[in-house]
């Protein structure tokens, strides 16, 4: 797009850009007891209810008596309760472990147990499970004491906006990572391997464990190609998943680019339609590839190039001419410009008539001409007040290491013989394209 000089800088139009949706917020531990992992079957193709057992996950910083607590389950539809009795301590980051006492349950896992429940607590297909503080018979779904549920497959009772995940033979479901609950069971849990745990579980390394959970962080720089409609935003990631940038005037965005699929390790998002000379925030935020973690970069600005082209400086280097009707003796100037768009290569120049004493006139018309590479080649300027059919290749140059392109143009006039002497004036106008 042409950009043009004068009495002003002009700017470029700006796009309009539609919003996609966000990947929702990371959720945080919680501050309560929660059933952190559910197993049915262990045996692929028995079709019964083999080694069925429930995980409970301490995520706060201390200890919890669960003396008085119990575990109850029913059928999808919130039929045959049975409520398993709990007692002891669960430790601060800590497991327990209820183990159905079946004729089939495995023996190392019921050892493994820190309560055995008996040979009813038998858990189905969309079943649904309740943590509760106290060793009475729910009332219902909305009972007070209850700390924790969760529902899978088509139970009818459940956390959030819909079910957990229906648990398939050999399987589990579970929290990713331990204890993260946004309290919505279809967001919480997913198919796992399944994992015991019991109050006796210690990791590896001593007793300390933890998890690298997915992480989003912006490159230095942050923004790089920074052109007056346009922007790259860097990031890294340490998982792959997909990613996408919101940016917007203030940190309430309010534009997005669609979600894209990203690597482990450096990234980039492209923007595109943006106004120019204006301060922009924006964030990159994400999730891994199972869709269970999520992050988002802090708050961050840039600000796109000023519009068109800018005048740095005017000089005249040749002050006083000699009406002899040639460049060598004539007047000439020096313009230093800044173009802000790459993608602008050609410059072009017009100049209105000279006025001088006693209004005598000089035409700029066959009469001027500039130059953009120091003099190895001009274009001639045909008529006054109008830009010439030729135009001046920009292309490449630039010399300064600043923000746009600096560039200086040579501007040369022969005055013709017995042009009046004295004091002569005249406008210019500049235009890129």
């Amino acid at each position: 797009m042409p950009q043009a000089l004068g009495a002003g800088i002009f700017c470029l139009a700006v796009l309009a850009w539609a919003a996609a949706d966000a990947p929702r917020a990371l959720s945080a531990p919680a501050d309560h007891l929660v059933i952190n992992e559910v197993q049915i079957d262990s045996l692929i193709g028995a079709g019964g209810t083999d080694d069925d057992w429930v995980e409970i996950y301490n995520p706060t910083a201390a200890p919890i008596a669960l003396d008085g607590w119990s575990v109850q389950k029913t059928t999808g539809t919130g039929g045959t309760l049975v409520r398993v009795p709990l007692a002891g301590t669960i430790a601060a980051r800590g497991y327990w472990l209820i183990v159905r006492n079946g004729a089939t349950t495995n023996p190392d896992l019921a050892n493994q147990a820190d309560t055995l429940a008996s040979d009813n607590f038998s858990l189905a297909a969309n079943n649904i499970v309740y943590l509760a503080n106290n060793n009475e018979n729910i009332t219902g779904a909305d009972d007070e004491n209850i700390i924790d549920r969760v529902g899978w497959g088509t139970a009818e009772n459940y956390e959030g906006a819909g079910p957990a995940p229906a648990i398939t033979e050999a399987k589990s479901i579970s929290r990713t990572p331990d204890g993260e609950d946004t309290d919505d069971n279809q967001t919480d849990f997913t198919i796992t391997n399944p994992t015991p745990r019991s109050s006796a579980y210690t990791s590896e390394d001593n007793g300390l464990d933890g998890e690298v959970l997915f992480t989003l962080i912006l490159a230095d720089p942050a923004v790089s190609d920074l052109t007056p409609v346009s922007a790259t935003i860097n990031f890294s990631a340490n998982s792959a998943g997909s990613a996408q940038a919101e940016y917007g005037l203030s940190a309430a965005y309010g534009q997005s680019t669609p979600a894209a699929p990203i690597t482990a390790g450096a990234s980039a998002i492209g923007l595109t339609g943006l106004a120019c000379g204006t301060e922009y925030h924006f964030t990159v935020n994400g999730q891994d590839e199972s869709g269970a973690e999520t992050d988002a970069t802090l708050d961050a600005t840039f600000t796109t190039l000023p519009c068109g082209l800018r005048l740095d400086g005017l000089a005249m280097t040749k002050t006083g001419a000699k009406a002899k009707n040639n460049y060598e003796e004539g007047w000439e100037w020096q313009f230093a410009l800044t173009i802000w768009d790459a993608q602008e290569t050609r410059v072009k120049m017009k100049f209105q008539p000279w006025t001088g004493p006693n209004n005598a006139l000089i035409n700029a018309g066959g009469q001027m001409r500039f130059s953009a590479n120091a003099g190895a080649s001009w274009v001639e300027i045909g008529a006054n007040n109008e830009y010439p059919g030729q135009s001046a290749d920009v292309s490449g140059l630039d010399l300064s290491a600043e923000p746009g392109r600096q560039i200086n143009i040579i501007v040369q006039m022969k005055v013709p013989l017995s042009s009046p002497a004295g004091h002569y004036t005249s406008a210019y106008g500049l235009l890129t394209e």
